[in-house]
């Protein structure tokens, strides 16, 4: 099995698995969502007592490793460091209101060996937060929220200069997340972010598995689009420099 950071290297989608059903149903989203050949995971069931959330971050792990052996989807804990660490999860993710980020760091770090870092992610709202974040060693950061979303309510929304902005300078994988929906990946990705967490539009879609293929191919297709955007802007620059003469 790769390093958590390899694979998170990777990951251009992160699935939100939140509370409102039985472990059954639970067991069954995920197996659909790891055959879809989702990259990652973040179990945050908020609404249930820690002996169940840990018995949904096992199913998840467990099913994860055992039907992609060779390269398992990312599963992350939100906001519970010590469960993520009890359970051989890949990582945990802090918000603003979770445990600082130096200290997760720390927890993170004492409990795993040297050769397996278990991720670290951050919700950060700001360009100062996504510098702090980086600063105490995150391995990744959540930017939002970008929408409206059907699962949490917000008082205000992440300026397209804040997104761009981070894209630009924060040296860490940005995933945009916050009412994320297969029609505004493309808005997003003109802003450069090619990575994004969702929630209930896959989560919540009649064929979860389908629709988080429809956001792979659509993150894909963009990503590639990028790349050669990119590359025809550079090779008119040579052509136009005495590079190219």
């Amino acid at each position: 099995m790769t390093d958590p950071l390899a694979r998170l290297a990777d990951a251009s989608l992160c699935v939100l698995i939140g509370g409102g059903m039985d472990a059954s149903s639970f067991a069954r989203l995920v197996a659909d969502l790891v055959d879809a050949g989702v990259p990652m995971l973040q179990v945050r069931e908020k609404a249930i007592p820690e002996h169940e959330l840990a018995d949904r971050v096992r199913v998840a792990i467990d099913i994860a490793r055992r039907r992609r052996p060779e390269r398992p989807p990312l599963v992350v804990v939100n906001d519970r460091v010590d469960l993520a660490v009890r359970e051989d999860a890949d990582g945990a993710h802090v918000g603003a209101d979770d445990m600082p980020t130096a200290e997760a760091r720390r927890r993170l770090d004492d409990a795993s060996p040297a050769a397996r870092r278990r991720l670290l992610g951050r919700t950060t709202h700001d360009l100062d937060e996504a510098r702090r974040a980086h600063a105490d060693r995150a391995d990744y950061v959540g930017i939002g929220p970008c929408y409206p979303s059907a699962t949490k309510s917000f008082a205000a929304f992440a300026a397209p200069a804040f997104l761009g902005a981070v894209v630009a300078e924060i040296p860490l994988p940005a995933f945009a997340i916050g009412g994320i929906t297969l029609e505004r990946v493309e808005e997003l990705a003109a802003l450069g972010i090619r990575r994004f967490a969702v929630a209930s539009a896959i989560t919540a879609a009649p064929a979860p598995a389908a629709a988080a293929r429809a956001f792979l191919d659509r993150i894909a297709a963009t990503s590639a689009a990028a790349r050669s955007l990119s590359a025809s802007s550079t090779a008119r620059a040579i052509s136009g420099s005495s590079l190219g003469r």
